[in-house]
């Protein structure tokens, strides 16, 4: 039974959710306030591409599933939309950021911001498929591009965190 408890405590995606709540929590209060430019900015969104870059494709994926999902028990929108979304820029994040032969701050703010604004052009598609009516508009590049660019500043210390909570337990007892 311990090690049962002790297994789930070490599991990273364990540490995802506890970070994903807190960011959670800050998306739910301050950034659903703090509007500049009229846009709420999307620290969910920025949490799910930083789990791809710090950790790769695959990873990011379900990290970006995990982070989406709890997003989406907050939101009256399609239970899922926001999961798969998300999923799909964790993926991109890694797998964008895998063709980059030395890592620099800059090429990883740059993969941060290009997939946050691919991820807000993808809900409001989502929103659409899904029978929203006069959620795509002209718009959407308005909000694209304020989230990209928030997403950019904070990306760095967003990924440092995920690089804590994604990484693997240590093997050594």
């Amino acid at each position: 039974m311990m090690n049962q408890l002790i297994f789930i405590i070490e599991n990273r995606y364990t540490r995802l959710v506890l970070v994903g709540l807190m960011f959670l929590s800050l998306q739910t209060t301050l950034f659903n306030e703090m509007r500049p430019f009229g846009v709420c900015l999307q620290v969910m969104l920025l949490l799910a591409a930083s789990s791809g870059l710090a950790t790769g494709s695959q990873t990011g994926a379900i990290a970006g599933f995990i982070v989406g999902l709890l997003y989406d028990m907050v939101l009256a929108t399609p239970l899922g939309l926001c999961a798969a979304v998300f999923a799909i820029v964790g993926y991109l994040a890694g797998f964008a950021h895998s063709f980059v032969h030395e890592s620099t701050w800059w090429s990883r703010m740059l993969t941060a911001s290009i997939v946050s604004a691919v991820g807000m052009i993808l809900l409001p598609i989502g929103f659409t498929i899904t029978g929203t009516e006069n959620v795509l508009t002209l718009n959407v590049l308005t909000v694209a591009l304020v989230v990209a660019l928030f997403n950019a500043v904070f990306s760095w210390p967003v990924e440092f965190v995920c690089r804590w909570a994604l990484r693997e337990p240590s093997a050594a007892r």
